[in-house]
């Protein structure tokens, strides 16, 4: 693997030598390398997941592109390097696509939230980004379509269910019950994104709270993991940060008590992220916040066990069980934050007029 590592890295155009590398393993797709050199600058190292990106040139020139217009206006965000040859890729022998971008030090992550400090921070981090990329006027390219749609997943999910074992299906049966009672409630955002009732706008598309980079204080640096960065609606990423920084458990924890919604959590996240949207939204899409966080909390689960019927080609898992049993957790959050819906109803609307664009 270092060889690996090595030959890839010494094409891009950087002038010291590779070191030392460590791998990241927190994300469930792509491969993630820490570079050390002999120099005080660490580069960040990815390898695209061809499999699912088919379309990785695509995607790094869009990362690329959102991070060089944040970095413009004096934002904090990812620096990328450029090859030897002036390309933000290498493709290597088995047609896989790496980039490198700067390594920013004495960061750090989180996998769970664990004050209400840092879900503030996380969701000054996602607002930050929402508002200052309104201005963005380059092309994006629509790296996974209906990546959100939840019709769209539910048709997958519905095929599967024609495709997979009956071992498998029987042992997921309570929760494709789930799913079939559930989903009216669940398509609400895909009706209006069709009827154009909420505007589009760039979206990152994969705010968990791994992928908001923190300072050695704590406080928030910027959004990284850009691969995912389309045109969507404001409540993907409202929901799906929500989704990970209030629940009191891992996505895949077991023991379904401990999964729970951190009520606390969900309003200093609110509170950071509406800093920096005053006046920026249409009544139509705050009357529908209330609703992203079970929406993109479902889809999340609903995904998680489409892949598990599939016999687990998308998601990395550790065992044969790992992805229903993510979905389960997932399913069990959706029924923690509907038992909380009219608290997060009255929260939300109650910063109505500081939001609303008139």
């Amino acid at each position: 693997m270092e060889q690996e590592l090595i030959q890839i890295f010494i094409q891009f155009n950087i002038d010291t030598s590779f070191r030392e590398f460590k791998t990241f393993n927190s994300g469930h797709i792509n491969d993630t390398f820490l570079i050390y050199t002999d120099s005080s600058t660490s580069y960040v190292l990815q390898k695209i997941n061809g499999n699912v990106f088919k379309n990785s040139v695509d995607l790094i020139q869009n990362k690329v592109a959102i991070a060089n217009h944040l970095l413009q206006k004096g934002c904090k965000s990812l620096e990328f390097i450029p090859t030897k040859e002036g390309k933000m890729y290498i493709e290597d022998a088995k047609a896989n696509y790496w980039c490198l971008s700067k390594y920013i030090e004495n960061s750090q992550t989180f996998l769970q939230v664990e004050s209400n400090d840092i879900a503030y921070q996380a969701g000054v981090a996602t607002g930050n980004f929402l508002a200052n990329t309104t201005d963005f006027n380059g092309n994006l390219i629509e790296i996974l379509p209906n990546f959100h749609s939840i019709s769209w997943r539910f048709e997958q999910f519905k095929q599967s269910l024609t495709t997979t074992s009956q071992i498998r299906k029987e042992k997921a049966q309570e929760w494709i019950n789930f799913v079939f009672n559930h989903i009216e409630e669940m398509i609400v955002l895909d009706h209006a994104l069709n009827n154009n009732e909420i505007p589009l706008r760039i979206t990152h598309n994969d705010t968990k709270i791994s992928n908001i980079l923190f300072d050695q204080n704590k406080n928030a640096i910027c959004l990284i993991d850009l691969d995912t960065v389309m045109k969507g609606c404001i409540h993907f990423d409202y929901g799906d940060a929500i989704r990970t920084i209030c629940s009191t458990a891992p996505e895949d924890e077991m023991d379904l008590e401990k999964v729970n919604f951190n009520f606390n959590y969900f309003k200093h996240y609110s509170s950071g992220f509406f800093k920096f949207l005053k006046g920026k939204l249409t009544s139509k899409e705050i009357h529908l916040l209330p609703h992203s966080p079970k929406i993109m909390t479902f889809i999340m689960g609903l995904r998680f066990l489409t892949d598990y019927l599939n016999d687990n080609i998308y998601y990395k898992v550790k065992y044969p069980n790992h992805n229903l049993d993510r979905a389960i957790n997932q399913f069990t959050l959706v029924t923690k934050i509907k038992k909380v819906q009219l608290e997060i109803n009255n929260e939300i609307f109650r910063s109505k007029n500081l939001l609303l664009h008139r």
